[in-house]
C-alpha cells in the first residue's frame, strides 16, 4: 500500500524533528515483559509497518514494507557511542540504557532516523528496578504527531497488562494509518482556502523551477544537513512538574476569566520576556476522534505584547481572544496545510536545508526568511495535549508520572510541552542552543 506524504512533506528534511514522551511505570515489570509489549504494540500500528520513499517525480510516501517476523526478539543492550547504526535500523525497537534520559535525547536527535527503512519509533527503557520503570519514546514526526504517540503508549501499556477483557480488544485492534491529505489543489480550490497568499506559492515555485531548475534533494542530502546542523549545537530541556494544588488555583482563574490553561501559560511567558512575541499552536485535527498514528494535527499563530499597564487577566483574555478567532475560523485553523502543500515539494526540503546551514540558494533563502526558516523563527511554540484521554492504571501497572518534549522544529525557537495524566501535569521547555 502506498499513501502520498502531502500536507506534512515539511517535515521529511527536518534536522530536529523528534517528538518526546517518558513516563514512569509502577508495579512489577520485566525487561522480557517490556519487550514483547512494544513489538506486540509495533505490530499494531500500521505506519509501524511502513517506510518513506521518495519517486522519480520527487513525490514522497509511505509504503508498506515486510512486518517482523513473529517471535524475534527487538530487544537490545544499547551501545552508547551509537546505538542507531544497528544494522537492523529498519526496525521500530526497544533499548535498555541505563543513561540519564537528557543525555539519551541529546545523543539520538543528532542521529537521522532511517525513515526510508521504516524506523520511526525508539523507546528506552533507562530505568529498571523492582518498584517500576522509567521509560523514554522517542518518535520522528513523520511516525505522528504528539497524540499518536500518546495511543501507541495505551497500545503498549494495554500489551504489557493484557489482564482484562477490555485491555485485550484494544491492544488487538489493528490501527490503520491515517494522515491529512492536501485535497483539491486547483488555482480555484487554494484561492477559496488560501485567500490572496495563494500567490506565494505560485511566485516562489517558478522562482525555483527557474533559477534552480527544479533542484531536488534525496536522504544523502539529510544526512549532510544533519552534520552541519548538529555540529555546533546540543539540546536544552528543562521540565516542570505543576503541583496539583497550583494547577487548581490556575483553573479556578481559567474557569472565572473564561479562558483555556494554554491562554494562561501564554500569557505568563509573554509577561515574563517583555516583548512582543510571534507565538504558534499546535492544534488537534482529528475530527472523527480516531486513535490511530499518523500527522494529523494542523496549527495557528498569534502576535501579541504583554501590557504592562494591564492587569495579568485582562492580558491573558486578549491572548484567549486572539486565540479563539483563530481556532473558531475554519479557514485560519485549516490555512497551513495547503499553504504549505501548494510549495515545489523540493522548495520545502529546501527550507529545512538552509535552516540546518548545508544548502542554500537565492530563492530557497528568500523563502525560508519569509516563512520563518531563516533567523526570524516562531518565538514560541506551545503543544498542550491537555488532559490525556487514556487510563492511566492498567491492570496491576500505573503510569505515575508522564511528560512530553516536543521537537524544536525548523521554524520554532522556544518549544513549550503540555500534558496532564491524572494528578500529574508537566511542562517542558525545550530550544536548541549553539556550543
Amino acid at each position: 500500500m502506498r499513501v502520498n506524504i502531502e500536507t506534512e512533506r515539511q517535515d521529511l528534511f527536518d534536522t530536529s524533528i523528534l517528538i518526546g514522551m517518558r513516563i514512569h511505570i509502577s508495579g512489577n515489570v520485566t525487561e522480557e515483559g517490556l519487550t514483547q509489549a512494544f513489538d506486540k504494540a509495533v505490530k499494531t500500528h500500521e505506519i509501524l509497518g511502513m517506510r518513506v520513499g521518495l519517486d522519480e517525480q520527487n513525490v514522497a510516501y509511505y509504503e508498506t514494507i515486510e512486518t517482523t517476523p513473529e517471535g524475534s526478539n527487538q530487544s537490545e543492550k544499547a551501545d552508547k557511542s551509537d546505538i542507531s547504526q544497528n544494522t537492523n535500523s529498519n526496525k521500530n525497537k526497544i533499548y535498555v540504557d541505563n543513561t540519564p534520559w537528557k543525555d539519551i535525547i541529546k545523543r539520538e536527535e543528532k542521529k537521522r532516523f532511517r525513515i526510508e527503512d521504516g524506523e520511526f519509533l525508539k523507546a528506552f527503557i533507562y530505568e529498571l528496578d523492582q518498584d517500576g520503570c522509567g521509560i523514554l519514546f522517542l518518535m520522528h514526526h513523520l511516525g505522528g504527531d504528539g497524540k499518536s504517540l500518546v495511543y501507541f503508549i495505551e497500545t503498549f501499556m494495554n500489551r504489557l497488562s493484557a489482564e482484562s477483557v477490555e485491555a485485550s480488544a484494544a491492544s488487538n485492534e489493528f490501527r490503520e494509518i491515517r494522515t491529512i491529505p492536501a485535497g483539491d489543489m486547483s488555482d480555484e480550490a487554494l484561492k477559496d482556502r488560501v485567500g490572496p497568499l495563494m500567490i506565494l506559492p505560485k511566485i516562489y515555485n517558478s522562482r525555483w523551477e527557474k533559477d534552480e531548475k527544479r533542484k531536488t534533494f534525496d536522504f544523502s542530502d539529510l544526512d549532510a544537513a544533519y552534520e552541519t546542523y548538529w555540529s555546533d549545537k546540543s539540546s536544552v530541556i528543562d521540565e516542570y512538574v505543576i503541583s496539583p494544588e497550583m494547577v487548581a488555583k490556575i483553573l479556578d482563574r481559567c474557569k472565572e476569566w473564561n479562558i483555556g490553561f494554554t491562554a494562561y501559560i501564554t500569557t505568563s511567558f509573554l509577561r515574563w520576556r517583555g516583548v512582543k512575541m510571534d507565538i504558534g499552536y499546535a492544534v488537534d485535527a482529528r475530527e472523527d476522534g480516531n486513535r490511530s498514528m499518523g500527522n494529523q494535527a494542523t496549527g495557528i499563530s498569534i502576535k501579541y505584547a504583554y501590557n504592562y499597564n494591564k492587569t495579568f487577566k485582562k492580558n491573558a483574555i486578549h491572548v484567549q481572544k486572539l486565540m479563539t478567532g483563530k481556532l473558531e475560523d475554519d479557514g485560519a485553523r485549516n490555512f497551513i496545510l495547503p499553504f504549505m502543500a501548494a510549495f515545489d515539494n523540493a522548495l520545502l526540503d529546501a527550507l529545512n536545508l538552509e535552516h540546518a546551514g548545508s544548502y542554500t540558494s537565492k530563492t530557497s533563502k528568500k523563502l525560508a526568511s519569509l516563512l520563518g526558516y531563516g533567523k526570524k523563527t516562531k518565538d514560541l511554540s506551545v503543544t498542550n495535549l491537555t488532559m490525556l484521554d487514556i487510563p492511566q492504571v492498567y491492570g496491576s501497572f500505573k503510569i505515575d508520572y508522564f511528560s512530553f518534549i516536543p521537537p524544536v522544529i525548523s521554524y520554532g525557537r522556544n518549544i513549550v510541552g503540555l500534558s496532564t495524566l491524572g494528578d500529574c501535569t508537566v511542562m517542558t521547555l525545550h530550544r536548541v542552543k549553539e556550543k
